[in-house]
């Protein structure tokens, strides 16, 4: 049940600081990770879709997560991403985030080639734990149609869940969509699931869902935490939906770091890995209005 694991509440979903050649920028990503757990997050998720994860090496990814490691980051806090659409980059990500002792691994289902069947995605799953030499590390999956192409519906959980050997502790359900999560918070009470969207997260956790992985809390945690807790108030709500809307509607994670560049007065951290590109200097002084306003400011319909 929910109440008897850690893993659940805010995770941050944390952005990935890059120099100037595109490289993971260590000091900067670890200062960042640092400063979400001091500011309450449960853990944080490094190199998922808000992470850019899908734009960097296996090799690169594990690199970043030794030197944090070898630096005194605690890895029992870390929820590591893996994004390859390959059995062997997923495993070797996987064997590499357990022997680095992180919490969890975000597995994100085979993309690219549309998959047969529910049994085929469950097949990949296998094969990677299989070929990662079956590590003994939780398994977050990781529903996020609209970049991975394949939607988990209950069947596929289920179905993953049979091969990966009490392995699968969590999902996190990025459609935004409340009755699918809930289907899965319902159906499948053992898991710790999570939304990936502020708006909905107050509900998802009055079913016993676990909480948030998400995005937002790379800028503001304060918020997240409000929302996760037992009576969170109707301003705060309206404010995260506003901020969502202004950051899903403007291009989301270069947002986010644009933003967060903005708070930080480093402009280091606008740097993405192309194809995608910064944000606007227009385009973010029209949102930081609505981004950084009070919950006063904002109107409860």
């Amino acid at each position: 049940m929910i109440d008897q694991t850690d893993l659940r509440g805010v995770i941050a979903a944390c952005i990935t600081p890059v120099t100037e050649d595109y490289r993971i920028d260590v000091a900067r990503l670890g200062a960042h990770a640092a400063s979400m757990l001091d500011g309450g997050c449960s853990f944080v998720s490094l190199f998922g879709t808000t992470g850019e994860g899908a734009s960097f090496s296996s090799e690169e990814k594990l690199a970043a997560l030794s030197e944090l490691r070898d630096a005194g980051h605690d890895m029992g806090r870390h929820v590591a991403g893996v994004i390859a659409s390959s059995i062997d980059e997923a495993a070797k990500m996987v064997a590499g985030v357990a022997a680095l002792g992180c919490r969890a691994a975000l597995v994100l289902p085979p993309f690219y080639y549309a998959p047969a069947s529910v049994e085929a995605v469950a097949d990949f799953y296998r094969a990677v734990i299989e070929r990662a030499g079956s590590p003994e590390l939780d398994i977050v999956l990781y529903n996020i149609p609209a970049f991975s192409g394949v939607r988990l519906t209950p069947d596929h959980v289920a179905a993953i869940q049979g091969v990966l050997g009490g392995r699968g502790a969590g999902l996190k359900d990025s459609t935004g969509e409340l009755d699918n999560t809930l289907a899965i918070v319902r159906g499948f009470p053992d898991l710790s699931v999570f939304t990936g969207d502020d708006r909905i997260l107050p509900d998802v956790i009055a079913e016993g869902g676990a909480g948030l992985i998400g995005g937002t809390p790379n800028l503001f945690p304060e918020t997240a935490l409000k929302l996760a807790s037992p009576s969170p108030e109707a301003a705060d709500r309206a404010l995260a939906a506003r901020r969502i809307e202004a950051i899903d509607g403007n291009g989301g994670l270069t947002v986010i770091k644009s933003v967060l560049a903005h708070m930080k007065g480093d402009d280091a951290y606008v740097r993405v890995v192309p194809p995608l590109a910064a944000t606007q200097a227009d385009t973010l002084a029209s949102l930081l209005g609505a981004l950084t306003a009070s919950p006063e400011e904002v109107p409860v319909e």
